[in-house]
């Protein structure tokens, strides 16, 4: 079967900057506070900086370098920070820069997310969700869904807490005890693996497809409109009107009066292909990559001037064996780059043609290993996206 996923771009008012986040870093999770950006990773635990140039070690008092998720609290008249790690739960009165254990009682120290309310905490573990009503001081296993199914997410809807889940069974649960109880809600949802909230609507997404309600999670309906379809949903946040999305096709947004959403990252190499987290204040859109680093604009790259659409181009036949062919006649006579690129953001293919002869391209993939590509083809500021098959 071909598919073609043609993407949206144009001028920007704002430039995308990559900062001085070293690219070593991998980079888990993405938060702010005021106008500190603390950046959590996988192999050097949590950094944090006021300009994205320079940049400081934030960690002390966390026995590992391996930071799942960075969140805030508001408990009482304090800002209070807390990380979920794969040595525990970690809590920190000072903005980071000290830290304490608070993990008494988790039967598993391997901790996926944490969610606050200012009352109650909740983690997720290899051993399952627990509940917390003291600060972390101490924590007891609340059941949601069956044994072997791993919770992946919280969200705060109004009374009411939501549970995202993946592996076989239900994949939304809701308690409206304060996460004391949990039972399976909503329909049409499948493995859940992020929630958002955007004004009276909420998103979930599964691995490589986004989901709406508008009626407080009970029915879902598939919302991807603009997204290319089949690539990996990473990471996704709310501010103010808008829901941004980072996915290994690029950095997306969406009003929350739109029905579709558009690339914001065409500014950045390859189009932030790889990003695999985002974050958003009043001053800057900030998406971190896996192989390319950390970026960050001011909001203005949201208003972006839509441009004309990059034609077509037939692809054939995808998956391929030893060739594939481009084809657009109305490309003929003009400018087109290709980027042929691997899932670990490995450039494998990059050419530039002044002028296309006949509107047609020849890829030879035959010495490529077996797997999913993404190319990227642009003519100007026009840009499209194609997710390719080598078998």
């Amino acid at each position: 079967m071909i598919s073609l996923f043609v993407l949206k771009s144009g001028i920007v008012k704002a430039q995308w900057t990559q900062s001085a986040f070293p690219l070593t870093n991998e980079i888990t999770d993405l938060f702010s506070y005021g106008n500190v950006w603390y950046v959590a990773t996988s192999n050097n635990g949590i950094q944090r900086s006021q300009n994205f140039t320079d940049w400081y070690p934030s960690s002390t008092g966390i026995g590992t370098a391996d930071i799942r998720r960075i969140i805030s609290s508001i408990e009482g008249a304090n800002i209070v920070l807390y990380a979920a790690t794969a040595n525990g739960v970690y809590r920190s009165t000072m903005l980071g820069y000290n830290w304490t254990a608070v993990s008494n009682g988790l039967s598993s120290l391997n901790v996926g997310d944490i969610f606050s309310d200012g009352t109650i905490l909740l983690a997720s573990t290899a051993d399952g969700v627990f509940r917390s009503e003291n600060y972390g001081q101490s924590w007891s296993a609340v059941s949601i869904g069956a044994p072997d199914q791993n919770v992946r997410c919280f969200l705060k809807n109004g009374s009411d807490l939501l549970a995202g889940l993946a592996n076989t069974g239900n994949y939304l649960y809701r308690s409206t005890d304060n996460g004391l109880t949990w039972s399976p809600y909503g329909s049409g949802l499948y493995e859940t693996n992020q929630l958002a909230k955007l004004d009276d609507k909420l998103f979930a997404s599964s691995l490589t497809l986004m989901y709406a309600s508008t009626d407080n999670g009970l029915t879902w309906t598939p919302s991807s409109s603009g997204l290319v379809p089949g690539m990996y949903i990473m990471d996704m946040t709310t501010w103010g009107d808008y829901l941004y999305v980072a996915t290994l096709a690029g950095g997306y947004v969406r009003h929350a009066d739109s029905s579709s959403f558009r690339m914001i990252t065409s500014g950045m190499p390859q189009g932030g292909y790889m990003s695999n987290t985002v974050g958003v204040n009043s001053l800057n859109i900030v998406f971190g990559t896996i192989s390319d680093g950390l970026w960050y604009a001011d909001p203005g790259v949201i208003t972006a001037v839509t441009s004309p659409v990059l034609p077509d181009f037939k692809v054939f036949p995808n998956p391929a064996n030893n060739m594939c062919w481009f084809s657009s006649q109305e490309m003929a006579g003009k400018p087109c780059a290709f980027e042929l690129c691997d899932m670990q953001g490995r450039r494998m293919v990059l050419r530039d043609y002044p002028s296309l002869s006949s509107g047609d391209i020849a890829l030879d993939v035959s010495t490529l290993p077996v797997g999913m590509y993404l190319l990227k083809i642009s003519s100007g500021a026009n840009v499209s996206i194609q997710k390719i098959v080598k078998n």
